[in-house]
């Protein structure tokens, strides 16, 4: 058996197990601060809806290896229902007896002893959390060049790769001269980054060195900051892409546009008929040779996502690199399977009250791709088996993608949920 983050559609029978790798890699478990500590336990959260979204971009060769909250109700119903579903709408999917269910506190340790009889295994990410699969150092030693903002900065601009302007700097960052004059340059206008964990929860945009001061208190006094030219949205458009690289070539296979109110990411465009010209190509495949210099990518094909920014000329800025499965690449790919109309999607993240999610996937299933004729269409991805509280009202995190009339599904489901019930789905700037 191969071990890797291996790029999706692979021929070959498969186990997938995916939990939340980034922390691991970087830091002692047995260390964290109290942030630390609360965002791998959100991110393991989420990297359940990534584990359901795993069923609809399988095969029946495959095994999918989930949290095993999903095998007791009223999640192992919602898992059936979404199987069902997805199933309906044209995905070739892994059968339920080929799922597979461990504790997040012991998963990769659990699925080790479970081991079906297939050619590979794939992971999120090569990490720390998972070497008891994988075995291999010197994956994890490359792993921490090419997942760490800091290697990427320093090394970016020796590949030729565009990027907002960007320094490293030590705490604290008031008093510091060449801090202080970065601010001043760049109007206030800064983004901080740091080690750990994936997407914002490791992102802070500030506007003075005392802001920033502040924020990091949550943080290590030693650890080193990354202060970054903060892009101005009413120039920039915010995109993510997706590489396969193997060990002798890189190929662009997916971009997505970031969808964004009030400065947050609320979900993602992906367009039909994606508008990249040659020159933007060229510049995302540099970030595919960057990373196969540092020994990424394999003969079977490894999966590497880009953030970048486009700016009103055309011109791209790339601010952020991850050598692991994305959640932009899922939705790509179920797509791939299901929407033979070729139309526009959003994919994105809603939180549905746990007391109508039964009647939430009623309506999906009434308005699956290729089972209905409306100017909309919905492709159930995956949820998450831990109920969260808010304000009171406990809600499930559900995922999907909407193909075609973003509007006219957001009327919908209204309907059926009431004028608050999609609290997300009212954010989304369609």
């Amino acid at each position: 058996m191969k071990v890797g983050s291996f790029f999706p559609d692979r021929p070959l029978p498969t186990l997938y197990a995916m939990a939340a790798d980034d922390l691991p890699l970087h830091f002692n478990m047995d260390e964290l601060t109290e942030k630390q500590k609360a965002d791998h336990y959100e991110q393991n959260q989420l990297l359940a809806m990534l584990q359901s979204a795993l069923l609809s971009i399988s095969k029946p060769a495959d095994y999918v290896a989930l949290f095993d909250a999903f095998s007791r109700p009223p999640w192992d119903a919602f898992l059936r229902n979404q199987h069902a579903m997805a199933a309906r709408a044209g995905a070739e999917m892994v059968p339920l007896d080929h799922l597979l269910y461990a504790p997040v506190e012991t998963y990769y340790e659990t699925i080790a002893t479970m081991l079906p009889k297939v050619d590979l295994l794939t992971l999120l990410m090569m990490s720390r959390s998972n070497q008891v699969l994988h075995k291999d150092q010197g994956a994890i030693e490359r792993m921490l060049k090419l997942n760490s903002k800091f290697h990427f900065a320093e090394n970016a601009p020796l590949f030729g790769i565009p990027t907002p302007e960007t320094i490293i700097a030590q705490q604290p960052l008031s008093g510091n001269n060449r801090v202080e004059d970065f601010f001043a340059r760049h109007e206030n206008r800064i983004i901080l980054k740091m080690t750990g964990q994936p997407g914002a929860r490791s992102v802070k945009a500030v506007a003075s060195t005392a802001e920033a001061d502040e924020y990091l208190t949550s943080y290590r006094p030693t650890d080193p900051v990354l202060v970054q030219q903060r892009l101005q949205l009413e120039n920039y458009e915010e995109w993510t892409a997706d590489l396969l690289i193997t060990e002798d070539s890189v190929a662009l296979d997916n971009v997505r546009r970031i969808l964004v109110t009030d400065g947050l990411w609320i979900g993602n465009f992906i367009y039909a008929d994606p508008p990249v010209t040659d020159s933007q190509k060229a510049e995302l495949l540099k970030v595919g040779a960057y990373a196969r210099k540092f020994g990424f990518g394999t003969r079977t094909g490894d999966c590497l996502g880009i953030d970048y920014f486009i700016g009103k000329d055309g011109e791209v800025l790339i601010t952020e690199i991850n050598p692991r499965w994305t959640a932009g690449l899922f939705p790509t790919q179920v797509l791939r399977r299901v929407n033979k109309a070729r139309r526009d999607a959003v994919p994105y993240f809603e939180l549905v009250r746990l007391e109508d999610y039964e009647t939430f996937q009623a309506f999906c299933a009434r308005h699956l791709p290729n089972q209905s004729d409306g100017p909309f269409s919905v492709m159930p991805l995956g949820f998450s088996p831990y109920e969260r509280e808010i304000d009171g009202v406990k809600r499930v995190f559900t995922w999907m993608v909407v193909i075609g009339d973003f509007p006219a599904y957001r009327k919908a489901a209204k309907q059926v949920l009431g004028e608050s019930g999609l609290p997300n789905g009212d954010l989304v700037p369609l």
